[in-house]
Parts: structure tokens; sequence; C-alpha cells
């Protein structure tokens, strides 16, 4: 199995991940363009997706499905809640559509098994998942306001983990939005602190991750920085056990590119 992050913020999510023959593009928040774009730049043909998963309904996740869907004619696995929401047709308009998935069922495209869950946040069925294939183990949690417990089972005994770090607390308090967006953000079903997932380092990580990245960060109320200081000097609260290679462990998904390859 081997994934890239293509983007990552406010601006656009898109997440790639590969086994075997199997290829699946998770949420098209970009414009189709650039995400193809993106693809191509990291070695990918966009024309050889196996499916496309959309996690909810915001747009930073769903900007570009209709037109990517049409374009390289991969069918779109999306909760008929979700489909509704975002005002897609269940039939007709050039659109691909897999199986209808849920945040409570499991579901299988190729060789990757997917196993989402729900999270708390504002989507009609928001879910991360976790996906395995041949022995392979690895989480994709973003957009979500706080870890629950399930979340933390979820993310046990995963080989690559990637997590929302979004805002700096004391960043998003004086930072440039709106009184309503930053109690949104903040909620119990808004998007994640760089505290919370500092917690969750400091918790309930079970140290198996090889690779963990901070994803969908603030470009106004979080700086890569303070998000990856955040999750060393978790790390390091943990002991040496936890801590050995970790420069080379955090990695921070930025907006405006891809990051590396992940191959296990």
């Amino acid at each position: 199995m081997r994934l890239i992050v293509l983007g990552s913020g406010s601006s656009g999510n898109a997440l790639f991940i590969e086994a075997g023959e199997t290829s699946v593009l998770v949420d098209v928040g970009l414009s189709a363009k650039e995400t193809a774009r993106r693809m191509s730049e990291a070695g990918i043909d966009p024309a050889r997706l196996s499916g496309i998963v959309v996690t909810h309904e915001h747009a930073d996740h769903v900007k570009g499905v209709r037109v990517m869907s049409k374009t390289v004619s991969s069918p779109v696995f999306i909760s008929q809640a979700t489909r509704a929401e975002c005002h897609f047709p269940a039939s007709g308009d050039g659109i691909r559509w897999g199986e209808s998935i849920s945040s409570s069922q499991h579901f299988q495209i190729g060789s990757l098994e997917f196993h989402p869950f729900t999270i708390p946040h504002d989507g009609v069925d928001t879910f991360a998942f976790t996906v395995q294939a041949e022995g392979i183990k690895v989480g994709i949690v973003t957009d979500l306001g706080y870890i629950t417990q399930l979340v933390a089972e979820r993310l046990r005994d995963c080989d690559f983990v990637m997590i929302e770090a979004n805002h700096d607390r004391d960043m998003l308090k004086v930072g440039p939005y709106p009184w309503p967006l930053k109690q949104r953000i903040a909620s119990s079903t808004g998007h994640l602190s760089n505290d919370e997932m500092a917690r969750w380092l400091t918790e309930d990580f079970d140290g198996r991750a090889a690779h963990i990245v901070l994803a969908h960060l603030s470009r106004q109320c979080n700086h890569p920085e303070l998000a990856r200081l955040s999750a060393l000097q978790a790390l390091a609260a943990r002991g040496s056990l936890f801590y050995p290679e970790a420069e080379q462990r955090i990695t921070v998904a930025h907006h405006d590119r891809a990051t590396q390859w992940f191959e296990f």
C-alpha cells in the first residue's frame, strides 16, 4: 500500500491511496483540474482511478467531485444523506455512482477495505475511517471537534495516521474570523485543535504508526511549526519509547502542495 496527501486545508482536501491495482481518491475538495494536476505531478494517472470516496458534504471536500467523476469515469462512493445534502442527482448528469456507503458500514473497493466510523462534526453523515490492505492499516481522521473513545480505539494498531491539527486555540481567539465562525470551529462538532491532537498523542497513541501526518491546518489560526512542535512535545512526554526518530515521524500536510509518498 502507498498513499499521498494531495492537499489539506479549508481551501481543499484530497488524499490518494493505492494497493496493487486498486487506487482510490478520498475527497476532491480542490478543483478537478488542480487535483488532476497534482496527481500527474506525483506520477498518478487519474484515468486509472478505481473510485472516489466522499467523507462529507462540505465544499472543501466535494468541490471537484462532479467534474472529476465525469472526466475520468470513476464511480463515486457516497452516503445517501451526503449525496442529498450536496444536491447530487441520483442518476444522470454523467456521474457514476458506486455502492451507497455510510458512517456505520464497512465497504470494499478492490483490494482496499474501508472501515468508516462516525466522528463529531457538523455534517449530515461525516465519517473518518481506517483502510486496510496486505496487512497494513491506515487511519484517516480529520474534521472533528474532539477525539472520542471510538476514534481513539480505531486508531490503535495503525501503521500510518493522518490526524487533524486545525488551529491553535490562542490564535483562533485573536484571529480574523467572525465570532460565529470561531464558535463553530472551537465547538465539539467543529475542528481539532493542536492541544486536542497532542492530548491524543499523550494519552492514547499506541506508538505503532511510523508516520503521523498533521492535516487540515488553518492558514489564519495555526502555523505548521506550532502544530509540529505540539506533536513533538507530546511524543517527548511519553518517554524514550515514543520519541525515537520523532522528527521523521511527524509530517505536516499543506494546502498548496502534496506531501511525499508514504509506502508500506
